[in-house]
């Protein structure tokens, strides 16, 4: 059977993709891929790729920022119109749509080729349109969605949250959740050597709204608990704030670790002693989202600290492997961390019951949901 995978961007840039045409391939699916050839296009990644991969262009002229209206609705309308004759060529038997850009014109493709799709709703899209001079686009989107996510054989998203936000909002059957966990590979059962200290890591890219401020001024809090350390590893915007912060306030207590490459994370990860995913839900996206962290830091083996928002608080009545903060406050985290650090039994327990999320919810187990589905052939066409 013959699955395109289609993404709008230039597909070595989400994990989550290059994630399913593995696990595809993995299950004996003959897999293809288009992306688009956008700014970050690298041909060395993109040849990485393990599959056949066709990147649309739209052109020079249509590169970079518009500030033209028309130039924009241009770039999209050839954006389509290429991707859309990319798939065809293919001639796949499954769509594999990822973001409502991506099943605009794969739905079109799918129609004239009556083969069924899959879309993949990595987020709420129509979310990212919702400031004043967008609402107009907001609402055409969110018809678009609506309409044609009662169409395909399957919608998947990333969270229970989010599965039951579209069925509420579109009147749609529950979508299908798969959710971003670790590969099988790189779950750590029997961690090494640790770093100093009892060490609390958050990391990732620093971003506002990701928990890295606080973890600054709950350190400032725990000075009467010297083995207890904030690690924040990574890069971004924050950066330079943030170790200011931290040398204004004399902290001795916070250590910076450089960025590293992706298949490192989860070993480096290992090295600490708990895992911090907090996500301010400034949007609903926010809200109804899951951190990705979150399933690295269970794999390598780490109890977790964590925001309130719905997603983590289903996975961790389920499973019962670290503190769900009840507010996003450097109190709130010196407390965890204190109860973390103190209580050795909640520790091992937290500790276990990540390991036992980690080997439940990695990618293979949740990605065979979707290939069973398509291989059952319980899938029906309702395209029009």
């Amino acid at each position: 059977m013959r699955v395109c995978d289609v993404v709008l961007n230039s597909v070595w840039f989400d994990p989550r993709v290059r994630k399913q045409i593995k696990e595809y391939i993995n299950n004996g699916f003959d897999v293809c891929c288009v992306g688009l050839k956008c700014r970050r296009y690298n041909e060395e990644n993109v040849k990485k790729i393990p599959c056949p991969v066709k990147l649309a262009d739209y052109g020079e002229k249509y590169a970079g920022k518009l500030n033209s209206v028309f130039k924009k609705l241009k770039r999209l309308k050839i954006t389509n119109q290429k991707v859309t004759q990319a798939i065809i060529e293919f001639h796949p038997d499954v769509i594999h749509a990822n973001d409502l850009d991506a099943l605009i014109p794969a739905y079109k493709a799918a129609k004239k080729l009556k083969c069924r799709i899959i879309y993949d709703s990595h987020e709420i899209n129509t979310e990212n349109y919702t400031s004043r001079k967008q609402r107009l686009w907001y609402f055409f989107l969110r018809m678009k969605e609506k309409s044609l996510c009662r169409k395909v054989d399957k919608m998947v998203c990333v969270s229970n949250a989010a599965a039951e936000y579209f069925m509420n909002e579109y009147g749609i059957d529950k979508p299908m959740v798969v959710t971003h966990g670790a590969l099988r590979d790189e779950i750590i059962e029997k961690s090494g050597e640790k770093n100093p200290g009892f060490e609390i890591l958050n990391h990732g890219q620093f971003y506002a709204g990701r928990g890295y401020d606080i973890m600054i001024e709950a350190a400032a809090l725990l000075k009467d608990y010297p083995d207890i350390h904030m690690a924040l590893r990574g890069f971004g915007v924050l950066e330079e704030q943030l170790k200011s912060r931290a040398q204004k306030l004399g902290l001795d207590n916070v250590i910076f670790y450089p960025g590293v490459k992706i298949e490192e994370l989860i070993p480096e990860a290992s090295r600490s002693m708990v895992g911090l995913a907090i996500t301010v839900p400034i949007c609903l996206n926010f809200k109804l989202s899951v951190s990705n962290k979150l399933f690295e830091y269970a794999a390598a083996g780490l109890p977790v600290i964590m925001s309130d928002i719905p997603e983590h608080r289903y996975l961790n009545d389920k499973y019962h492997f670290g503190i769900i903060l009840k507010e996003n406050t450097p109190e709130e985290l010196k407390n965890a961390a204190v109860k973390l650090y103190e209580d050795k039994e909640f520790y091992k327990i937290c500790q276990e019951n990540a390991q036992r999320l980690s080997r439940e919810i990695n990618w293979e187990n949740e990605f065979s949901k979707l290939t069973s589905f398509i291989l059952s052939g319980n899938a029906c066409q309702r395209l029009m």
